[in-house]
């Protein structure tokens, strides 16, 4: 199905809330407790993406599919991927590959020579991607306390010419 990718407004805060908390209850269903990821709140994450989407810092970047956003990616000027989440219903049709490469031109077109992200331990799914893309793991961990869950997340680098 055919796509296109665009910058963010504040006016898609609300799908892109919703989708976020999609994608993240299906990628993270079975390395994160159930009851963790049913505490959070779509009012919650609307309130942070509009929040997001003013911070000049940080770009954020849906890709839609028909009149429907179906991924969202969110980069900061300071060089990391801040998130990239796809709909379940979208994974493995090249969508999150596409928003994916517009991040990364635009982190490029800012002037850095590198980029890092992190990734959930266990979440082999992301792993994978961000390894066929380019991405290298630095064998740095954080451990990191949310909402009262201990998560341990991979540090990835990627570097251009």
């Amino acid at each position: 199905m055919p796509y296109a990718i665009r910058t963010a407004t504040e006016a898609d805060a609300p799908t892109i809330a919703r989708l976020h908390l999609a994608s993240y209850r299906a990628a993270y269903r079975g390395l994160l407790p159930d009851a963790f990821l049913a505490a959070y709140d779509v009012s919650e994450r609307e309130r942070r993406w509009r929040e997001s989407l003013h911070d000049p810092t940080r770009t954020t970047f849906v890709a839609e599919s028909g009149s429907a956003i179906a991924a969202f990616a969110e980069i900061s000027s300071t060089g990391e991927l801040k998130a990239l989440h796809v709909a379940e219903t979208h994974w493995r049709q090249g969508i999150g590959g596409a928003l994916h490469a517009r991040a990364v031109h635009a982190l490029k077109a800012a002037g850095l020579q590198s980029a890092v992200l992190w990734v959930l331990n266990g979440n082999r799914r992301a792993c994978t991607f961000y390894e066929a893309v380019g991405w290298l793991p630095t064998g740095e961990t954080r451990h990191r306390i949310l909402r009262g869950t201990e998560v341990t997340e991979l540090r990835y680098r990627l570097q251009w010419p």
